[in-house]
């Protein structure tokens, strides 16, 4: 096969681009648990709302309004939060005698790293929001309800009990639920999974990327973005936003006889719309 036909470089070009998306879409954890809104502006705002349930003010009860008389008023209030796109990229060069040699373990190799580089970006800038950098504020946080989590221990079950009911206590109507936790949680949960048995038939219908399992009606998502000790809980694609100026993409080079350079980048910053739709809990010592 020769690599100098005339329009073979954009073909080249249009293949990796292909792969780049694809994998990548694989790789993110986070960006999948939040929704993703279209932007078009560098600088955004939201309203990030108050979350008590609203109730009459004192002496004007919601309840027993008596004939004629005005409805108790609700005061609602919202705070308004901005937020600035951001950049993210990365770029690697084949060589020019991979591309030659048709050498599928140099390319493979190259794209692969490529998508998981800006997936992992995008991921872990997404994670540090919604967890408010692992020092929350206006987020909720998890106490142990029976000890460490390890291989004996019900506590996963009575943590993420308590965790859904911490969300539910703002969302009553909240349904979906899932547990990022770090790969080297992974083994409790699996162990509790199988040891178990009737869990064991669910645990490989995954719906979103990395979930293990389904216990206590949460679904468990692996990720190596959050750290070993910690389990962040969420509402998926309600707790917070990715505002995305331009998905990923992707341009190629070709520099004759040098190689094909390939730049993957992306435009997005995250939205922590409702702050009590997470839960950060510590898990291990």
């Amino acid at each position: 096969m020769t690599f100098y036909e005339p329009g073979e470089d954009v073909l080249r070009a249009t293949a990796y681009d292909s792969a780049i998306r694809q994998l990548a879409n694989y790789a993110y954890k986070f960006k999948q648990l939040v929704s993703v809104v279209t932007s078009s502006s560098w600088k955004n705002y939201f309203f990030r709302e108050q979350t008590n349930v609203p109730e009459g003010q004192e002496g004007n009860a919601i309840k027993g309004i008596p004939r004629g008389a005005d409805f108790p008023h609700a005061v609602l209030s919202w705070e308004q939060v901005s937020s600035q796109i951001e950049k993210y990229g990365l770029a690697s060069t084949i060589d020019h005698e991979d591309v030659i040699s048709n050498n599928i373990d140099a390319r493979n190799r190259t794209i692969l790293r490529l998508a998981e580089g800006v997936a992992k970006a995008v991921d872990t800038e997404i994670a540090v929001i919604v967890s408010e950098n692992w020092t929350p504020s206006n987020i909720q946080t998890g106490t142990l309800q029976g000890g460490y989590w390890d291989e004996s221990s019900a506590a996963i079950v009575k943590d993420l009990a308590k965790m859904k009911a911490q969300v539910k206590a703002y969302y009553d109507n909240a349904s979906d639920f899932v547990a990022v936790i770090h790969p080297d949680t992974e083994p409790y949960i699996l162990h509790y999974i199988y040891e178990k048995g009737a869990q064991a038939t669910s645990a490989g219908e995954s719906a979103f990327n990395g979930q293990i399992g389904s216990p206590a009606g949460v679904k468990i998502v692996t990720s190596s973005v959050v750290p070993a000790s910690y389990a962040l809980f969420m509402v998926p694609k309600t707790c917070a936003t990715w505002k995305q100026l331009m998905a990923l993409q992707t341009e190629t080079k070709t520099d004759a006889f040098i190689g094909d350079t390939i730049k993957a980048c992306e435009y997005g910053v995250t939205e922590l719309h409702e702050p009590k739709q997470v839960v950060l809990l510590k898990v291990l010592a």
